[in-house]
C-alpha cells in the first residue's frame, strides 16, 4: 500500500493547490484532515471539475467541495474485504483509518487486485470449432475475435491478471498456432502462459486431464468465449467458504413467452397469462473447481461440464451456485458479436 501522508490536505487549501497535490501523487484523490490527522473528508479530482462547472472558483477552500461522509475501512479489515466493498460500491480509493478516524494509509482497487500472485491457476477453453459464428471464425479461431479492438482472449487474460493470476492455461485445437503466435507477439505482463493440445476435441471439461501436474489448490475455469467483469476474488473467496467441491457461476436469463399461457385443470381451463416473461438461471461458464474432482473427468474422451456437475451433485458433497449479477456475454452467434464488437465489454 502506497504511503498517504503526500496527499493530504487541511481544510483550508485552496481547490489549486489541491488539484496540484492530486496531480503530483497521480492517485487521482486527496484526503482532507484536521489538525489531529482526522480524516474529515475526500476530494478526487472529479469532484474538483464538477465544482467548477457550478462556478466555484481556484481560490476557494476545498472545504466547499470535499466529500463530507467518505467510505472508509478501519485497520484491521482483510484485503479481501477492501476489494469487496471497493467493487460493490463502485469506488476506486479507500481511507484506512484508526478508532479516533485518524488516516493510516490509502487502499486503492489497483494494488488491490494487482496484488500478491494467487496460487490458483486458471483454465480458459479456447479449442473449440466456433462454428456457430459462420464466417466470422471461418480464418480465424473464436477466442481471436477482436472485441473494441482487442481479441476476446487477451480480455479475459488481462482480466485474470488483473486478479491474481499468474499462471493460466489455455486448452487449444482449431487454429491453435494463430492463439500461441498472439500471445508469443503480445504477452500480458506477468503471466505465465502455458498450453494444452487437444488432440481430439476434449469437450468443456476434458482438457483438465492435460494438466501437465496435480494441482495444489482450486482451480478457475471458464469458457473462451465469455465476456464479463466478474470480480474473480470474490469468486474464489466465496468457493472457500461455501465448502463445496465446485462453485459454478449462474446468470438470471429472462425471456418471454410469445403466447398466451393457459393454465388448465384437466380440460376446464382455469386461467390465462397474455405473453408472460419468464426468469430462470442458466449456466455461465465459468468455474471454480477442487484438484480431487478431477480424478473423475475420463481421460482422453470427450467430456462436457454438465457431466461433471452433475457426478459432483450425486457422488461429492456437492455443488455451490455464484450467481452473475456483472455484465456477461456468450459471443454464441453473429449477434451475439456484434452487440460488442465496437464497444467493448461494460462495466469493467
Amino acid at each position: 500500500m502506497n504511503s498517504c501522508q503526500k496527499i493530504c490536505i487541511s481544510p483550508t487549501a485552496s481547490i489549486l493547490e489541491t488539484l496540484k497535490v492530486i496531480d503530483d501523487a497521480a492517485l487521482e484523490i486527496a484526503l482532507v484532515i484536521d489538525s489531529e490527522s482526522r480524516l474529515i473528508g475526500t476530494v478526487t479530482d472529479g469532484d474538483i471539475r464538477r465544482g467548477i462547472i457550478r462556478g466555484s472558483s481556484l481560490n476557494d477552500p476545498i472545504s466547499e467541495l470535499m466529500n463530507r461522509r467518505p467510505i472508509v475501512a478501519d485497520h484491521a479489515t482483510t484485503d479481501d474485504e477492501l476489494l469487496f466493498i471497493m467493487t460493490n460500491r463502485s469506488i476506486k480509493h479507500l481511507p484506512i483509518v484508526d478508532r479516533e478516524r485518524r488516516v493510516i494509509r490509502l487502499a486503492t482497487i489497483k494494488e488491490l487486485i494487482a496484488a500478491r500472485p494467487r496460487p490458483n491457476p486458471a483454465l480458459i477453453m479456447a479449442g473449440g470449432l466456433g462454428s456457430r459464428l459462420g464466417e466470422l471464425t471461418r480464418n480465424l479461431p473464436k477466442p481471436l475475435l477482436p472485441v473494441g479492438g482487442k481479441p476476446i482472449i487477451s480480455i479475459i487474460v488481462e482480466q485474470l491478471r488483473r486478479h491474481g493470476f499468474t499462471r493460466i492455461f489455455i486448452s487449444v485445437n482449431y487454429q491453435a498456432e494463430k492463439i500461441m503466435r498472439h500471445f508469443e507477439l503480445n504477452p500480458v505482463a506477468g503471466a505465465k502462459i502455458e498450453y494444452l493440445h487437444e488432440k481430439q476435441f476434449l469437450g468443456t471439461a476434458g482438457a483438465l486431464t492435460l494438466l501437465p501436474e496435480p494441482l495444489q489448490e482450486p482451480i478457475l475455469v471458464m469458457n473462451g468465449d465469455i465476456l464479463s467483469p466478474v470480480n474473480f476474488s470474490n469468486l474464489l473467496q466465496y468457493h472457500q467458504s461455501a465448502g463445496k467441491p465446485m462453485t459454478v457461476c449462474t446468470r438470471e436469463f429472462n425471456f418471454q413467452i410469445p403466447y398466451g399461457v393457459v393454465n388448465m385443470w384437466g380440460d376446464q381451463l382455469i386461467d390465462i397469462e397474455e405473453k408472460p416473461s419468464q426468469s430462470i438461471f442458466i449456466n455461465a461458464g465459468i468455474y471454480v473447481l477442487d484438484p480431487a474432482l478431477l480424478s473423475l473427468i475420463p481421460r482422453e474422451t470427450r467430456y462436457d461440464m454438465p457431466n461433471l456437475i452433475k457426478t459432483a451433485v450425486f457422488e461429492r458433497a456437492g455443488v455451490s451456485c455464484y450467481p452473475v449479477s456483472e455484465f456477461w456475454l456468450d459471443i454464441g452467434n453473429p449477434n451475439d458479436y456484434f452487440k460488442v464488437k465496437d464497444g467493448g465489454v461494460q462495466n469493467e
